[in-house]
């Protein structure tokens, strides 16, 4: 299997930016970057990132304002001021070269198992599993496993990482699953393990591995909105992103309703109303020109709808 697949992965593997050196740096933000996101989303902003940011020194040295604007619609912005604050340690502590050192890595801000073995193995080749939604995903298929459990996928991971050359062997699983084992559709007659997949072999690669149960949907109701003047529009600063005036109640003032969107936060689903006007109490906002402050794809979507 193992010689199956890396051969496959170095003849199909998808061209992306971060591949292209292995470097250290660029690795570890591409990993982060690729938490809860899609490959083809994050590619313009790897690349963004990088022409701004081009070393783990100018990261630390970088304020949040550029940071949270570089990382605006990606989400989950915790990570981006992990990657500022362990950017900071990794130039006071490690000379600004990422260490090469599984619990060195792991005591940074924002890597954790996954983040350091993706890191030592991709950037420096060392024998460290990973596993992922699509390690997870090919491994029960192959092994035929129904029921989940994370020590027996570590551990297959682990036995797999000893017997090719890590960098090859941990991206050709995460770059099967992405591409020919996907959840609903696996491309079965292409995958390069096909004769040894206990999945397939059984005809039960949609039940394997089983479906983990997500949370009830929180449905949430706001009303924001959108006042401006002279270019500028009210806005409030949080978490070093800034927001247009949102209530979980249609304020004060004189509105007009202009539009609505909707808004997913991992089960949250926001379903908000955007009005056109003016507040009665402003207390609390700023004008601020829209265009050069760092915002999330939520204050993005309510000033479309309010056109």
């Amino acid at each position: 299997m193992v010689e199956g697949l890396t051969v496959w992965f170095e003849e199909n593997q998808r061209s992306l930016p971060w591949r292209s050196s292995y470097d250290p740096y660029h690795v570890w933000i591409s990993e982060v970057m690729l938490q809860q996101t899609q490959v083809e989303t994050v590619v313009p902003y790897f690349e963004r990132w990088m022409a701004a940011l081009p070393s783990v020194s100018a990261l630390a040295e970088a304020d949040e304002q550029t940071v949270l604007n570089l990382w605006a619609g990606l989400g989950y912005y915790s990570r981006a001021r992990n990657l500022m604050a362990a950017a900071k340690l990794i130039e006071s502590d490690h000379n600004g070269s990422l260490p090469a050192d599984y619990e060195a890595l792991r005591s940074l801000p924002g890597i954790g198992q996954y983040t350091a073995g993706a890191i030592l193995s991709i950037a420096f080749n060392k024998a460290y599993p990973v596993v992922d939604g699509n390690v997870r995903r090919v491994l029960s298929r192959v092994y035929g496993w129904e029921e989940d459990s994370p020590k027996r996928l570590w551990d297959a991971a682990a036995m797999l990482v000893q017997r090719a050359k890590p960098r090859l062997i941990n991206q050709a699983i995460m770059e099967l699953g992405a591409t020919v084992c996907s959840f609903k559709a696996p491309r079965c007659l292409v995958c390069p393990i096909q004769v040894e997949c206990v999945a397939y072999k059984t005809g039960k690669r949609l039940e394997i591995p089983p479906v983990k149960k997500r949370p009830e949907t929180v449905r949430i109701q706001l009303f924001a909105v959108l006042q401006a003047h002279n270019g500028r529009h009210l806005m409030k600063l949080s978490r070093g992103l800034w927001e247009f005036p949102m209530f979980s109640e249609l304020p004060a003032g004189t509105l007009t309703r202009a539009g609505s969107c909707r808004h997913t936060i991992t089960h949250h689903r926001l379903e908000v109303q955007v009005y056109n006007g003016t507040l009665e109490n402003m207390n609390g906002f700023q004008w601020q020109e829209f265009s050069g402050v760092p915002v999330s794809s939520l204050t993005r979507k309510i000033l479309a709808a309010g056109k």
